[in-house]
């Protein structure tokens, strides 16, 4: 009986059964034949088998304690990784220190960010201060490292009685010193915002950083009693508005911590700007040659302001430390204007566009100050504005939309002392053409992978560009081009009803001045269409109630149709007909594959990089027996486990972390995507594919 009959024999016993039990039951047919569907799902589909692993939850079904558990349980591994690494801060552990930081440590606050939602715009979100945290501990593992070697260096110059070298280690010393102390001072700052925004607790964290930094402190002290005098400022504010047309007047001067005056040349900064100190003016004004006065005109101070930080800056050839001194402020806001501005005419991407013009603010050139250049509200770039005018060239990106457009130069302030009124001009930005390359190639019933680039009609990589992908006209996912302006990665198609899906990978992106490009390739799932269109858990409701000949008759057709299944071992077709790949042509999807899979873990991105390195050896191997995507990751592994071409221990290491990364939850770690990838190109290196092409033409 051929397989055609036997479905129509079972289909037809299934149509008049149900009914049949359901009245023998005393029930009616639809409600029986719903009950017993419903029971069968529930042991079939509901619960997985012992040993199989349940794939990806959709992302829109997760319950929201399941969101709730699974950042938790982020949070506090973050917060272990921080406490561990401030211990072995403490304890002079330095690379340790960093290691608790590292890769792993990236990989789960990005995870945490995405489960948390957090964007980082707020200096209060968690996943920004886990960030901050961990960049303070390293800054400051980094620099207190640097601080012990030069302290070393200091001792060895005090002993050679090299006075002089001894005095700029000693700056260099003090300087390390206070960036420890700043960076200690945020990672506590970031512990505290964490630390009232969830449930850590990170007080062991904050007590040894601080161990840390007192620790450091003491030292730095020593130090300064054998090279430096202290200082201090003694400064008053005559007039505390601050503007760029009403400056703020400030007078005083420079004493040590015994009273003395400091003469001569002083470098005194206000919010670490230079100003000018020169003698005390006005008759009410009576002071001695050390006193000064100097004016502070700020551009860019927030108006919410109410103190700035004066600092005297000592010559580094004298032995006096700095000082600093806090200052009451009153910040006015002044509007200055941006005139007689060029543009280039018309560019394309890549282009430099040029710009010039002047800024003036009550009647006085401007000095020091950015002008940010846009083109229809994108910011493309910022020339710097000195003595009044500015002039430079901008390079023309691919985020700027194709047509007339405009060209605004602007000051990028908000809510400071200095604003501006924009100035505009005229542009032409012409469109560029691209180039899209993408290959589709199924790599499982429901799945198949991507590989593309896309670039200028040049031949330029296009990066942080989307694309969209479409199966059969449904948009399934959309992928970014990375820096090298290539795409890669897997798409789930869902159940297919036939044969062969359309894949289609687009790009048309109305605010780029790219031309819009589009790929489309047919991609022959293994098994389409040749399964029986009835969900099993009906079958074994319909096979309770027919009996053990209708299970026995059911089990012969499954066991004949998997058999010619095997029998006929399909051929996978890709945008062409089903015949056995050129050798050269697999032997550049299996590189396209593995050069993505490297990209990938240089990226961090290890799921994406084991399921692609998987790829790539399902191409080198799979059509071995005429049918590369046909088979499950298990069924491929035991297909291939006595190969001789093939290593069964390596592959079954590739095919478990394969599993983990496409099917379970738990992150591949960076260790196992190095091996999974090293795995997948020694595999692919002993693959033969001339065999792997003769057997794909004879199945076919």
């Amino acid at each position: 009986m051929n397989q055609v009959a036997v479905r129509a024999l079972v289909l037809a016993l299934l149509a008049c059964s149900l009914p049949l039990a359901a009245t023998a039951a005393g029930a009616p047919a639809d409600e029986s034949s719903q009950s017993i569907a419903s029971d069968s799902l529930a042991s079939t589909s509901d619960e997985p088998a012992a040993n199989e692993t349940p794939r990806h939850q959709n992302p829109d079904e997760y319950d929201e304690a399941d969101d709730e558990e699974l950042e938790s349980w982020l949070s506090d591994q973050l917060s272990e990784q921080l406490q561990d690494g401030s211990v072995a801060l403490s304890e002079g552990e330095y690379d340790q220190a960093r290691e608790h930081l590292g890769d792993d440590y990236d990989e789960r606050l990005e995870q945490y960010a995405e489960v948390s939602g957090d964007t980082g715009d707020d200096e209060d979100d968690p996943a920004e201060a886990y960030r901050n945290a961990s960049e303070s501990q390293e800054r400051m593992a980094d620099t207190i490292e640097e601080y012990h070697e030069t302290r070393a260096e200091y001792e060895e110059a005090l002993q050679e009685g090299d006075q002089e070298r001894a005095h700029d280690l000693a700056r260099e010393l003090e300087a390390l010193a206070d960036e420890i102390d700043e960076a200690g001072e945020d990672a506590v700052t970031s512990y505290e915002t964490i630390d009232n925004e969830t449930d850590e607790d990170h007080s062991d964290s904050a007590a040894a950083i601080n161990e840390s930094r007192n620790e450091i402190d003491s030292e730095q002290a020593a130090v300064r009693d054998e090279q430096f005098v202290q200082t201090e400022l003694d400064l008053e504010v005559v007039d505390e508005t601050a503007s760029v047309d009403d400056p703020m007047v400030v007078r005083g001067e420079v004493r040590t911590a015994d009273g003395e005056p400091i003469e001569g040349d002083l470098e005194i900064r206000v919010e670490d700007e230079p100003v000018a100190v020169g003698e005390p003016s006005g008759e009410w004004w009576a002071g001695d040659e050390a006193d000064f006065e100097f004016e502070y005109r700020p551009t860019d101070l927030e108006l919410d302001e109410e103190t700035v930080t004066a600092e005297y800056v000592p010559d580094g050839d004298t032995n006096y430390l700095g000082a600093e001194q806090e200052l009451e402020v009153t910040p006015e806001q002044t509007t200055a204007t941006i005139d007689d501005l060029t543009a280039t005419d018309e560019v394309a991407y890549g282009d430099p566009l040029s710009v010039s013009g002047t800024v003036t603010a009550a009647g006085e050139p401007v000095d020091d100050v950015p002008v940010a250049i846009t083109v229809d509200g994108e910011l493309i770039g910022t020339v710097n504005a000195s003595e009044g005018s500015f002039e430079g060239d901008v390079e023309t990106p691919a985020n700027v939309s194709a047509g007339e457009g405009t060209v605004t130069a602007s000051l990028p302030y908000e809510d400071r002392t200095l604003t501006a009124t924009p100035a505009e001009a005229p542009i032409v930005v012409a469109e560029t053409e691209t180039e899209l390359t993408a290959t589709a190639t199924a790599i499982g019933e429901e799945e198949v992978a991507i590989d593309g680039s896309l670039a200028t009609a040049d031949g330029e990589p296009l990066d942080n560009q989307t694309l969209e992908v479409r199966i059969d006209g449904v948009t399934a996912e959309t992928v970014e081009t990375d820096e090298d302006g290539g795409i890669a990665g897997t798409v789930d198609t869902g159940s297919v009803d036939g044969e062969e899906v359309t894949v289609t990978v687009s790009y048309d992106d109305a605010s780029s001045n790219m031309a819009a490009a589009e790929v489309e390739e047919t991609v022959t799932m293994p098994g389409g269409g040749d399964s029986l269109p009835v969900p099993q858990s009906v079958i074994v409701g319909v096979g309770a109630l027919l009996g053990i000949g209708m299970l026995g008759l059911a089990g012969w057709w499954r066991r004949r149709s998997r058999q010619d299944d095997l029998d006929r071992a399909p051929s996978i077709a890709v945008g062409g007909p089903s015949r056995g790949p050129d050798p050269a042509v697999t032997q550049d999807r299996i590189d396209a594959l593995l050069d993505r899979a490297a990209e990938q873990l240089a990226d961090g991105r290890t799921d994406t990089a084991v399921r692609t390195a998987h790829a790539a050896v399902r191409h080198a191997y799979g059509s071995a027996v005429g049918r590369p995507g046909a088979a499950t990751h298990w069924e491929f592994y035991r297909e291939h486990a006595d190969d001789a071409t093939a290593d069964a221990v390596p592959l079954r290491e590739l095919v478990e972390t394969y599993e983990q990364a496409a099917f379970t939850p738990d992150p591949v770690t960076e260790d196992q995507a190095e091996r999974a990838v090293e795995t997948a190109e020694r595999l692919c290196e002993e693959a033969d594919l001339e065999a792997t092409s003769g057997s794909a033409s004879a199945a076919a």
